[in-house]
C-alpha cells in the first residue's frame, strides 16, 4: 500500500516538503538554543573587520588569519549587509544550509532518482547533530555548501563548458575557505579528466590553477603561512622554508593531552553523528561489484572518485583531531565539512549493490555491524545512563534475596567496579548485546522470508539494509545524532547576546579603545564594531596567548603575552572583562595603571554558563 502511494507524484512532494519543514524548524530552534563557541566569534568579528576594510587578511598587527580568507569574508559580507550580531550569523548559516540541501537534492535526483532524493532529505532532517553544526556560524556550513555545489556542476554526463568551469571554481573556493580541504581540487580534476575528457579536464585545470595563483597573489606572502603550518615537519623547511616566521620566542600554553579514552570516544561520536553516510559507505564497499557489474559507468566513476576523496578526507581529519592531539573532540565537527558527500555516496551506489554475495563478505558485514553497534554503545554512554538504574532482584551467593536494587549496585558488589566504570561498561556491553540480537533477529526474519519466496538478496544484503534503516530511524535519539547535544544550551542565546550588545552600546561610546578579556567567545564585540578600536590578538583569547617572547614581534603576528596585556590595559579607554577574571589581583592591577570607574555589568551573555557576565571599567582621566 505504502509503495503504491509512494510512487504518486503528489505524495512524494508532500514527503519532501515535510522533510524540509522539519529541517528548517529544527535549524531555527537550534540557532536560538545552541551554546556559542570561540570560533563563531572569530569568524564573525574578523569577517566584519575584513569586509569593512579595518584590516585585511594576513595583515601585520591585525587579527590572526589562521584559516583561509573566505572562511571570514563570506560570513563577514552577511554581517556588513545586515545588522552585525549573532542573529545575522546564525540565520545566514541556515540559509547556506538550505542552499546546500537544495544542491544535494538536485544532485541526488539526477543521479539516483526522485525517491532517493526524498530519502536524502529525511536522512538529513533526522540528524540533529549535523544540523547543529550547520546552524552555528562556523566554516563547516560554508565549506559543505560550496563542496556540494561544486559536485552539482561536475558529476554526471553532458556537463557543459560553463558548468565544468563553475564547478572547478567552486572546488577552489572550498580550499580558499578551509585549507584542510585541499585534496578536493586534485580529485575534482581527476574526475573531470576521467568522465568528461581531456579538453574539459584541461579547462578545469586552467580555471583551478589561475584562480589559485590570483588568490595567492592577492594575499602574498602571508597566505603561505597557512600551508607552512599544514605541512608535515620533514618537508616544511624544504618546501616553505622562506615563509616560516618566528613567534619571537613565545611558548604556547595550550595543551590537549586527554588520552586513549577521549580518542576512542571522539572517534565513535563521529561515527554516531554520521551513521548513515560513514557506516553505509563502509558496508557498501563490501558488496559493490566489479566495474562491469555497475548499473552505469557514470555511477561507477562518480562513486569511485567520491569514495577515494572521502577516504582521504576522513583519514586526515581523524589524524588532525586524534593523531595530533590538537582538538580531540573536534572529529565529529570536522566530519561536517564533507558529510553530505558520504550520504550521496551511499545513495548513488545503492542501485549497484550486489543482492547476493560470497559468505565471507556476509561474515565481514556481520562483524562490522557488531563492532559498530558495540562502539556506538560506548560512544553513547552519556545518554544511556538509565541502564545503571534498572531495578533488579538482589542476589547473594547465587540466591535471589527479598527486595530490589539498582543494576549498578549489583554489579559493583559482584565485580568490585565503580559507578564511573560501570557508566561506560554497561552501555558498551548493551551495544554489543544489541548487535548480537540484531544479527539473530534479521537471520530469523530472512529464513521466514526465504521460505515464503519473498526475499530479495541473501542474508548479508538484508542485514546491511536493515542496519542502515534502523540507524536512520534512531538518528534523532541520544543513541546516535540526537538527545541533548554537548553544546545545547536550552536558552535563547541570540536574545541574551542582543541584550548584552544593547547594554554595551549604551555604556561604551564610539571611537574608544576597548580591552577584551574572555574565554568563551568575542561575539559581544560585534555590537561595538567597527566603530571602536580593539586589540586583535585578544579575539582568539588564550589560544593566541604565549608565555614570554618579544612583544612587538608577537603583536605583529597576531599573538600576545603578559607584557602586551599590561600595555593594553594601561592604554585602553574601556576594559571588558569576564566575571571569572575579576578578582582581587585584577583590582590591584587596575589601581596601578590608572583610575577606573566600574559601570553596571552586562546581563548573562550565555544563560547556561555560570559567570558569563561581562564587567565594564571606564578610565577616568
Amino acid at each position: 500500500m505504502f509503495w503504491r502511494l509512494f510512487h504518486r507524484s503528489w505524495f512524494q512532494t508532500v514527503l519532501a516538503l515535510l522533510a524540509v519543514v522539519l529541517y528548517v524548524t529544527q535549524s531555527f530552534v537550534l540557532a536560538h538554543t545552541m551554546d556559542v563557541t570561540m570560533d563563531e566569534g572569530t569568524y564573525l568579528t574578523k569577517g566584519l573587520l575584513f569586509v569593512r576594510g579595518v584590516y585585511r587578511p594576513f595583515q601585520e598587527y591585525g587579527p590572526l588569519t589562521n584559516k583561509m580568507p573566505l572562511s571570514y569574508l563570506i560570513p563577514g559580507i552577511a554581517q556588513a549587509i545586515f545588522e552585525p550580531g549573532l542573529r545575522t550569523g546564525r540565520y545566514f548559516s541556515i540559509f547556506l544550509s538550505l542552499l546546500m540541501l537544495a544542491g544535494l537534492w538536485w544532485l541526488t535526483r539526477r543521479l539516483a532518482g526522485r525517491g532517493w532524493a526524498i530519502g536524502m532529505l529525511w536522512v538529513s532532517a533526522l540528524n540533529p547533530a549535523n544540523l547543529a553544526n550547520y546552524t552555528q556560524a562556523l566554516s563547516q556550513v560554508v565549506t559543505a555548501c560550496l563542496l556540494v555545489w561544486s559536485f552539482v556542476f561536475i558529476l554526471g554526463q553532458n556537463r557543459s563548458w560553463w558548468q565544468i568551469s563553475l564547478g572547478s571554481l567552486l572546488a577552489v573556493a572550498v580550499v580558499l575557505t578551509r585549507q584542510n580541504m585541499a585534496p578536493v581540487i586534485p580529485f575534482v580534476l581527476a574526475y573531470i579528466y576521467w568522465e568528461h575528457g581531456w579538453r574539459k579536464g584541461t579547462l578545469a585545470l586552467v580555471v583551478s590553477l589561475s584562480t589559485l595563483v590570483v588568490s595567492h597573489a592577492i594575499y602574498w606572502p602571508g597566505i603561505m603561512q597557512i600551508w607552512t603550518d599544514l605541512t608535515p615537519s620533514p618537508f616544511k623547511q624544504w618546501l616553505f622554508g622562506r615563509f616560516i616566521v618566528s613567534r619571537g620566542g613565545g611558548i604556547s600554553l595550550w595543551r590537549n593531552e586527554l588520552g586513549t579514552f577521549a580518542n576512542l570516544f571522539s572517534f565513535w561520536e563521529g561515527v554516531r553523528f554520521n551513521f548513515f553516510g560513514l557506516v553505509g559507505s563502509l558496508l557498501a564497499v563490501l558488496i559493490l561489484p566489479r566495474p562491469k557489474g555497475w548499473k552505469s559507468l557514470v555511477l561507477f566513476r562518480a562513486s569511485v572518485i567520491l569514495f577515494a576523496l572521502l577516504t582521504v578526507l576522513v583519514a586526515i581529519h581523524l589524524y588532525a583531531a586524534i593523531g595530533k592531539d590538537y582538538c580531540t573532540f573536534c572529529f565529529s565537527r570536522y566530519m561536517a565539512f564533507f558529510s553530505p558527500l558520504l550520504i550521496l555516496l551511499v545513495v548513488i551506489s545503492f542501485s549497484s549493490w550486489q543482492r547476493k554475495f560470497h559468505p565471507v563478505r556476509q561474515i565481514l558485514a556481520a562483524g562490522l555491524i557488531l563492532v559498530c553497534s558495540t562502539g556506538i554503545g560506548f560512544g553513547a554512554y552519556q545518554h544511556l545512563g538509565g541502564l545503571l538504574e534498572i531495578p533488579v532482584p538482589r542476589v547473594k551467593e547465587l540466591r535471589i534475596m527479598p527486595g530490589m536494587t539498582e543494576l549498578w549496585r549489583l554489579l559493583s558488589n559482584k565485580f568490585g567496579l565503580t559507578y564511573e566504570q560501570l557508566q561506560v561498561i554497561l552501555p558498551t556491553v548493551a551495544g554489543m548485546v544489541f548487535g548480537i540480537l540484531f544479527l539473530l533477529i534479521v537471520y530469523l526474519g530472512y529464513r521466514v522470508l526465504f521460505k515464503r519466496g519473498q526475499v530479495v538478496g541473501n542474508y548479508g544484503f538484508l542485514l546491511i539494509c536493515s542496519f542502515l534503516l534502523i540507524g536512520t530511524l534512531l538518528s534523532p535519539t541520544g543513541l546516535l545524532g540526537g538527545g541533548k547535544l554537548p553544546s545545547d544550551c536550552g536558552w535563547d542565546v541570540i536574545a541574551s547576546h542582543e541584550a548584552v550588545g544593547n547594554h554595551l552600546r549604551q555604556l561604551v561610546p564610539a571611537g574608544v579603545k576597548v580591552y577584551w578579556m574572555n574565554d568563551v567567545s568575542p561575539l559581544p564585540l560585534l555590537y561595538l564594531l567597527p566603530e571602536n578600536t580593539i586589540y586583535p590578538p585578544q579575539l582568539n583569547h588564550w589560544y593566541t596567548y604565549l608565555k614570554g617572547g618579544n612583544p612587538e614581534r608577537l603583536y605583529r603576528l597576531g599573538f600576545w603575552n603578559d607584557a602586551l596585556d599590561q600595555q593594553w590595559r594601561a592604554e585602553a579607554d574601556y576594559l571588558l572583562v569576564a566575571e571569572r577574571y575579576v578578582k582581587e589581583s585584577f583590582y590591584n592591577n587596575l589601581a596601578q595603571i590608572g583610575h577606573f570607574d566600574e559601570l553596571a555589568p552586562t546581563p548573562q551573555t550565555v544563560p547556561c554558563r555560570n559567570r558569563s557576565v561581562i564587567h565594564i571599567f571606564r578610565r577616568m582621566w
